[in-house]
């Protein structure tokens, strides 16, 4: 049974007096019981041809049937009822109620779907492997765990079919096989999905895959059937003596202060009767010059670490401090650069406006930033420059808030998984760009990654387990 059928679908986007062509002809059938991966570079369509599918975008042309039933041009109630009855949709951002603890987010949605059931919730958190967190909000979950809370809740009333956008992004080698088996489990009983995605491993374990290319599906790949994912893995890491975690022993002595000192610094967050320590006893030093890649599995800490940093947070015991930079203006974002894990671009203002911004809420003149046009255009975005977000896709996006970031000249850039939702050519691309602008320059850069690609582009890795902070300088005092 055909689950989707799309026909000649176009899609039509006008800004200003340009027209950008999203999609092109689109046409395919996905049938029960078929995973079927959606690949191609940034910006190809692949997230308009979802949000097409789900009644979340009209197209300007063409014909969606979900399971028999006509999606396109009918009321938005209509398509809203048919989505509630027969898609669960994962979009790039997440999908979750800040409000709502993870089970009340999944209960939602079964309550809406009339199918309420607390021993299904249960379960399938345990299929999400987040048991343990089901009584945790959103805002307390990792990247990672968000990107599990995310399925877990798309899947709440096991849809016919799910239509999930980069599901895999954000998250280590061992969580992305814990969703591959759980898609595997539901192709297994019927279910049918269609993933977009960057990922090789989730490619090869699709039973076909279409590439789409500006706007047109190029080519149909049917994967061999013990074929391996290419994906690259971080080698294996031995488990560190407790004299190689950071803290155990004093700091490296280093002759020019520190941009950033770290001493014994913990991160707790509290849920019900529950104290969990993202970040424990971590000490650290981040110097002009550095570039550092933070690796380490998903809920390990390394987003925590990066607030903690910034200023984000404030650490529940143990000392942050900022010896190397001005402190008598506001610290962020005038000497301390941000690049989120979304790119968290104003919806109203346009890219050039949103770097603008940046600057303006630091208060910098022309003197001490960067020209908001010229920051773009070194990110091979000047032709970009007056788009709104929603015009533009996720890996530009992506690289307006790395220049967002950068045009402020900052001492330190911090970077939250900059190429996770990126694929490997454009995230390739980005991290080029990124490290030729600071060619030359004292900036530091530190980059939480999951990616080994990203991490073995920069001079030194540190490692994030349960909460615990691992150096190069500890492994050398270690040794």
């Amino acid at each position: 049974m055909a689950i989707v059928e799309v026909e000649d679908l176009f899609k039509f986007y006008h800004p200003g007096d340009a027209e950008v062509r999203a999609l092109r002809g689109v046409s395919l059938t996905i049938e029960a019981g078929e995973t079927v991966a959606l690949v191609g570079p940034s910006g190809s369509g692949k997230s308009t041809l979802l949000a097409c599918l789900a009644g979340i975008e009209e197209p300007d042309g063409g014909l969606v049937t979900i399971a028999g039933r006509r999606m396109t041009r009918r009321p938005e109630a209509e398509q809203a009822a048919l989505r509630g009855a027969c898609i669960g949709f994962l979009a790039q951002s997440n999908n979750l109620f800040d409000h709502l603890t993870l089970a009340q987010n999944i209960r939602l949605q079964m309550q809406l779907r009339g199918k309420p059931d607390a021993a299904a919730i249960v379960e399938l958190l345990r299929l999400v492997g987040l048991e343990d967190r089901g009584a945790a909000l959103p805002s307390t979950l990792s990247g990672g765990e968000l990107a599990r809370a995310g399925l877990a809740v798309a899947l709440a009333a096991d849809p016919p079919l799910l239509l999930a956008d980069e599901p895999t992004a954000e998250i280590d080698a061992e969580t992305e096989a814990k969703i591959l088996d759980l898609i595997e489990m539901r192709r297994r009983r019927g279910g049918a999905a269609l993933i977009a995605t960057h990922s090789l491993a989730l490619g090869a374990a699709a039973t076909r895959m279409l590439r789409i290319t500006d706007g047109r599906i190029v080519a149909v790949e049917k994967p061999a059937p013990n074929r391996q994912a290419a994906r690259l893995t971080e080698p294996p890491c031995a488990r560190p003596s407790a004299e190689a975690w950071v803290g155990a022993g004093g700091l490296p002595l280093i002759e020019m202060p520190p941009l950033i000192e770290v001493r014994m610094a913990s991160r707790s967050f509290t849920m019900g009767d529950r104290a969990i320590e993202a970040v424990a006893d971590a000490s650290c030093q981040i110097v002009s010059g550095d570039r550092i890649a933070i690796t380490g599995p998903s809920g390990s800490g390394k987003s925590t670490l990066l607030n903690l940093m910034a200023g984000l947070l404030l650490p529940s015991s143990g000392e942050m401090s900022w010896p190397g930079l001005r402190q008598d203006v506001p610290l962020r974002p005038r000497q301390i650069g941000f690049v989120f894990q979304f790119p968290s671009l104003l919806p109203a203002l346009t890219a050039v406006e949103n770097v603008r911004l940046s600057l303006e809420i630091a208060d910098l003149d022309a003197s001490g930033a960067m020209d908001p046009v010229e920051a773009l255009g070194l990110l091979s975005l000047a032709g970009l420059a007056d788009k709104l977000p929603d015009q533009l896709s996720g890996g530009e996006m992506q690289r307006v808030a790395v220049a967002r970031a950068l045009a402020t000249r900052p001492k330190v850039l911090l970077a939250d998984e900059p190429t996770g939702q990126l694929d490997q050519e454009t995230g390739q691309r980005l991290l080029d760009a990124l490290l030729a602008m600071l060619d030359g320059t004292e900036t530091a850069l530190v980059v939480a990654t999951h990616d080994p690609a990203v991490a073995n582009r920069l001079e030194r890795r540190w490692r994030m387990q349960a909460g615990r902070l691992r150096t190069d300088e500890a492994k050398e005092r270690a040794s």
